[in-house]
């Protein structure tokens, strides 16, 4: 299944606040978010079901260190297809992989970059060999090492689209 971006919501000054405090940290009490925000808690617990709803938030997540866990070797992987018709069935493929974190249709020459993250290079040669680029219809991959990071965030600042201030 292929996540498409949804239409921007109109979001009010509180949702707005609402989800600053939450992608900052997602255990945040209620009772805390309706404190810094001014709304009674019983209102933000309502908000939070709306935006979920909503598809603004998609879900609450713990974000853990990859090498904490023993996954050390992150690389962007470019995948070109022979023709179209593979993309889908290669598409249905990576959503069961979970060393694939990420995947974008990007412009140029390549169709897709895949952000992945393995234990280490033994384990990213089997992922490109059997399970990227030896899936059907893929031509050709190119992959890119990350030697390290700089920055990695999550954090998406909500605009205002309209919403009341």
């Amino acid at each position: 299944m292929v996540n498409k971006p949804k239409q921007s919501q109109t979001l009010d000054a509180k949702d707005r606040h609402i989800t600053r405090l939450v992608q900052r940290d997602a255990k945040l009490a209620q009772s805390e978010i309706a404190r810094q925000v001014g709304l009674s808690t019983a209102a933000v617990n309502e908000r939070l079901r709306k935006l979920e709803a909503a598809g603004v938030i998609r879900r609450f997540a713990a974000l853990v260190d990859p090498a904490a866990l023993g996954v050390g070797v992150t690389a962007f992987v470019e995948v070109f297809f022979e023709h179209p018709r593979f993309e889908k069935s290669f598409l249905e493929r990576i959503q069961q992989l979970n060393e694939v974190q990420e995947c974008h249709h990007v412009t140029g020459e390549f169709s897709l970059l895949l952000k992945v993250r393995v234990r280490d290079m033994e384990s990213l040669q089997q992922l490109l060999l059997e399970q990227l680029a030896g899936h059907e219809g893929v031509r050709q991959t190119r992959t890119v090492m990350v030697l390290s990071t700089v920055k990695e965030e999550t954090y998406v600042e909500p605009e205002n689209t309209g919403g009341e201030e």
